[in-house]
This record gives C-alpha cells, sequence and structure tokens, in this order.
C-alpha cells in the first residue's frame, strides 16, 4: 500500500473536505506506484487520515475516496456510492426529461469520473486515468442499475495523451451495447435535444445548465433574445419554448452554429422560422457586442455564457476583467427594463469574484440594475467543496 505523507495544513483542508492532494503536496511517498493503486494519507500523528486513487501521471496525485476510518475499496463500496448517486436524483426528473449526470465526480464520491445518461446511451468520461482498473466494476453497475443499451467512454485531454501511448481505449470506445453511429437524440423538460456522445463538446451536452435554461424559458415570452456565445443553441431553444419573439445567436464557430439549427428543427419540427424570428452571426463574442451597440441594437433578453475564460489559477486575474468587459458590453445592448443573464464555468474564479465584477461591468456601462437571482449548478451536480464549484450565474434587470 503507498503512504503519502502531507503538511500539517493539508491535513486540516482534508478534515473540511477539501478532494485532492497535488504532488507539490506531496512530502514523501514510500513506493512509486501506479495510476489505480490505493493510498493512505497519514496525519501527522501517524494515524489513518484518508484513502484514494494514485495517479504518479497527474498533477492530482491522489483524488480522496474516504477519509476519517478506514474502509476496504472494494466492489460493495462503489456499489453503495453507485446507489447513493441514484438516489439523490431519484425524484428530480420527470418523463420529460431523459438527459442527466448520474455521478458528477467529487460531489458523488468518484473522484476524477462522471457519468451522464442520455436516453437509452450512458457516457462515461475520465479525468484520471487511475479508473481504468475500475472500469469493469463500473460497468457491471451500469448494466446493473441503469437501462440502458450501450455505455460510451470519454476521455479528457491528459488522460487522452497517457492512453495514445497505449493504444487502448480509444475516443469513443464502446464500453458495451451495439455501436453509436449518429447523435443520440434525447428530452430535456420535454424540449428534444441531440447530443455527439462521441466528438461533442464535455460528454455531448452542457447538462449542468439545465436549470439556467429553464429560467431562460420562464422569463422570455414576447421578448427579443440576444445569446451571445450561443454554442448548439440550447438556451434559443428554450427561449423560443418560452414564447420568445426573436432570438439572435452569435458564436464564432460555424459547425455550432449549424448544429444550432438543426436543434431548432429538431423541437419546432413543424415551424418555419422568418429571418426575423430567428438569425445567426458568425463572429467573436465581444466584436459582436460592440458592432451591436454601434448600430443601436437593444434585447430585451441578454444571455451571456462564454466559455471558460480561466483555465488555470494564473489566469484568474484576466478572467475577471474579461468578465467585467463582457458585462460592460452586453448591458449596453439590453433595453432598460430588459434582463441580462451572466455566466461563469471558470473553477479558478469565485461565485464571490464573478458577481462583483459581472456588476461592476453593468455599472461601468452607465446602467443600475436589480439581482434578480444567483444561480449554479443544475441538482444532479451536487458539490462537496468550493473547488467543485465551478458554474455560476446571475439574472439581473436593467433599470
Amino acid at each position: 500500500m503507498i503512504r503519502i505523507k502531507i503538511s500539517k495544513t493539508l491535513e486540516q483542508k482534508i478534515r473540511r473536505g477539501y478532494p485532492w492532494v497535488f504532488h507539490y503536496q506531496v512530502q514523501n511517498v514510500n513506493i512509486k506506484g501506479k495510476a489505480g493503486d490505493l493510498a493512505v494519507v497519514y496525519d501527522s500523528k501517524n494515524e489513518f487520515l484518508a484513502i484514494g486513487l494514485y495517479d504518479p501521471e497527474s498533477e492530482i496525485r491522489l483524488r480522496i475516496l474516504k477519509t476519517s476510518n478506514p474502509v476496504d475499496i472494494d466492489n460493495a463500496f462503489f456499489e453503495e456510492r453507485f446507489n447513493k448517486a441514484l438516489v439523490l436524483r431519484d425524484n428530480l426528473f420527470s418523463e420529460g426529461t431523459t438527459g442527466y449526470r448520474v455521478i458528477n465526480g467529487e460531489g458523488d464520491g468518484f473522484p476524477g469520473l462522471v457519468l451522464d445518461r442520455y436516453e437509452n446511451t450512458a457516457v462515461v468520461k475520465l479525468y484520471t486515468s487511475a479508473w481504468l482498473p475500475y472500469l469493469n466494476i463500473l460497468i457491471e453497475l451500469i448494466k446493473k442499475k441503469i437501462a440502458v443499451k450501450r455505455c460510451v467512454l470519454r476521455r479528457s485531454r491528459k488522460v487522452a495523451a497517457i492512453l495514445e501511448t497505449s493504444k487502448i481505449y480509444s475516443e469513443g470506445h464502446l464500453l458495451f451495447g451495439n455501436n453509436v453511429d449518429r447523435p443520440i437524440r434525447f428530452k430535456e423538460n420535454g424540449i428534444d435535444f441531440e447530443a455527439d456522445v462521441i466528438f461533442g463538446q464535455k460528454t455531448g451536452f452542457y447538462l449542468d445548465q439545465r436549470d439556467n435554461r429553464q429560467a431562460v424559458r420562464l422569463l422570455s415570452k414576447r421578448k427579443s433574445v440576444l445569446n451571445v456565445f450561443s454554442y448548439t443553441g440550447a438556451f434559443s431553444v428554450y427561449a423560443f419554448a418560452g414564447g420568445a419573439s426573436s432570438v439572435l445567436e452569435v458564436d464564432s464557430n460555424s459547425i455550432a452554429l449549424e448544429s444550432s439549427k438543426k436543434n431548432l428543427r429538431l423541437h419546432f419540427a413543424s415551424r418555419d422560422f422568418s429571418g426575423a424570428e430567428f438569425s445567426q452571426m458568425k463572429a467573436d463574442g465581444f466584436d459582436a457586442l460592440s458592432a451591436l451597440e454601434s448600430d443601436n441594437q437593444k434585447y430585451d433578453m441578454v444571455i451571456l455564457d462564454p466559455p471558460a475564460f480561466a483555465k488555470r489559477k494564473k489566469q484568474k486575474n484576466t478572467a475577471l476583467n474579461a468578465y467585467m468587459k463582457l458585462a460592460k458590453a452586453g448591458a449596453k445592448v439590453t433595453k432598460k427594463g430588459g434582463l441580462l443573464f451572466a455566466a461563469s464555468c471558470s473553477v479558478h474564479v469565485s461565485p464571490a469574484s464573478f458577481f462583483k465584477n459581472v456588476f461592476l461591468g453593468i455599472k461601468s456601462a452607465g446602467h443600475r440594475f436589480e439581482e434578480i437571482s444567483r444561480t449554479s449548478h443544475a441538482k444532479d451536480h451536487p458539490f462537496m467543496s468550493r473547488e467543485g464549484q465551478y458554474l455560476k450565474g446571475v439574472f439581473c434587470r436593467i433599470i
């Protein structure tokens, strides 16, 4: 068994729920070990503190499975965790939702692993190769616990780089079931979507924004909507489902814009949208907002859902400035009395810092505002520590 020594400061953080030990936090390790080995952390009194999955190839050297008292990490351990995850989601979904997260990494006690379901297809995504020795256990649990016909494997970039050398588990590898030869159709709050579970972002769809999309749906009746960084248009479809009068999408990715059109046709198969009702602009979000302001265009609702501006901790300040600049530009094209929704998926940006900079951006545009609500992940994305709270959003009324 691998034994890891850490500092007293980190000991206290782990006792409070911190889920990781980074490579630079390891003061001593008794043996080299390989990915997937179990490693135990002992405290300064040489007493058990935590046990977790070891990965010598990852910056996160240890992902903690259990603290306080030692337990056997076996099939029964993982089945109990799986059952708890299912119970948490028992009452979350009506018959109108068939796409959702089953396991959310650290939040469900499976650090570095997510499991999503799209109708009859399950998608496992690994953020550490430490889970590879346990894949067979997970596959059997999926077969036993959820009624799906197939299961696909996705990999983070770092895991993919490690696996490429061994030529096993390619991207989209079929863990069981029949092959995926087309996007998977599913429902979310009664709305039809498709997920590219092989090559799409994350596992094929941004499931974490479901509650925010539903909020947009409830607020969009008879409103003109500007959807910036629209990607595949999920917010746009929700807006029309809520009765929006028009939607303009902005994205720099032409493939994403085409996918958005497809999603719109998927749910509104019998509706023919006019150019005045639905239009798209292929452009950078900041450039588009500047051009729309210059053209004196204003909207009843503006949605700002950019990709992560801070993928590393050192990019935090740059990201905060970008969020402030974006909120300022968004506020300038929001009608008086209109709604502005701003979101961030940057884990290195705290909710408090994000909200502060959004509000500063609106004020610097010369507007006052009323804060309507602050939002986070959908309920099937639980988090157990601050490090897991990456998604935050805020709805504001411009006054």
